[in-house]
This record gives C-alpha cells, structure tokens and sequence, in this order.
C-alpha cells in the first residue's frame, strides 16, 4: 500500500488517496479491460516538427492539451512564433482503467481570439509496454482534411501499474500551472 507521501514522490504531485486497490500482471496482455487497477503515465512532451502555420507571419503559437476520455489532463505551455518548437515537459497522470486513448490536440494561441485547431492524434495506451520507457512519434491530423500534413509531435511514456489507495485524487499538473484537475476514480 502507498501513502500518499510515497505517490507524491513518484509523481512530484500532490495526491489524496483513500481506498486501497490492486493490479494484476506485468503486461498489458495479462490486464483485462476491466481491470480496476491503477496506472501511472508518466509523459514528457518533448517537441513538435514541422507545424502547421496558422499565425499571419507563417509561423503558430503552439501548446498541446492531452485529454483521457472528456478530461483534459495536461496543458502545456505556449512556444511563440515556433514551429519546430521544443517543450521538454513532465506530467504524471494517475488512470483507472487503460480502456481510453490518451487524446493529444495542438493548438495555435491566438490572444483574445479563439485558439486555432493545429492537428490531433490518439495513442493507445492499451499498446504500451509496462514500466518501459517509450519514443512515440505521433503524426498530427485534422479529421475534416485527413491528407493534410500538419506535423508531429514526439513524446516518451512510460506506463506503471500501481498498487495503493485511491478514490479522490487530486493533483495538480505542474506548479506553473495554476489550475488544479480533479480526478474522481471509481471501481
């Protein structure tokens, strides 16, 4: 079992944990999609090549949401005038269940305007092997132009199971980041 001291050193987050859980296995092959374990991802967004321009000048104003389900669960922040541009960040997000991609967006910050859709893509997190760390390139598309070239983004992962408490955890993303994100885990 994990206090929630012990998950705060895995992840550099805050976390309240309150019910304890288990996994089973040491792949994703021997995990059930029903499992109730607890997973870590642990995910440093390393950089964009080759966006897509969407600011006057040819350039964008990156950043890139990661969502899991409807939940946004990492921001990152905003590279100007770049794009190539090389973020370098870390987050750690806590999941119940492997069932759901990890849904990765890039945005074009726009100030007072809304922000422009700069591609998407999905990764399985069912495909990842467990505690091994990951390069993941990920090819940048637009569901309603599908042909178009809009970059890629690189990323390493890496996918723990986790045995210890949970039912309220919350965390927050990175100290920069000023918003927290509650997550409600239930089995």
């Amino acid at each position: 079992m994990l206090d929630s001291y012990r998950l705060k050193s895995f992840c550099n987050l805050p976390l309240v944990c309150h019910k304890k859980i288990s996994t089973v296995g040491n792949s994703n092959a021997d995990v059930p999609l029903a499992d109730p374990g607890m997973y870590q991802l642990d995910i440093t967004l390393r950089r964009g090549q080759s966006l897509a321009a969407r600011d006057r000048g040819g350039t964008s104003d990156p950043y890139v949401k990661f969502k899991i389900g409807r939940k946004e669960v990492f921001r990152s922040k905003i590279i100007h005038k770049n794009l190539n541009p090389v973020w370098e960040e870390k987050a750690c997000v806590l999941i119940d269940h492997l069932r759901e991609p990890l849904y990765i967006k890039v945005f074009d910050y726009d100030f007072g305007l809304q922000d422009d859709f700069m591609g998407s893509a999905f990764l399985d997190l069912t495909q990842l092997e467990l505690n091994r760390s990951t390069d993941v390139t990920l090819t940048l598309k637009d569901p309603h132009y599908p042909d178009h070239d809009l970059g890629i983004i690189l990323l390493s992962v890496i996918l723990t199971p986790k045995e210890g408490e949970h039912r309220d955890v919350t965390m927050l993303m990175r100290k920069s980041w000023k918003r927290s994100s509650k997550v409600i885990l239930s089995m």
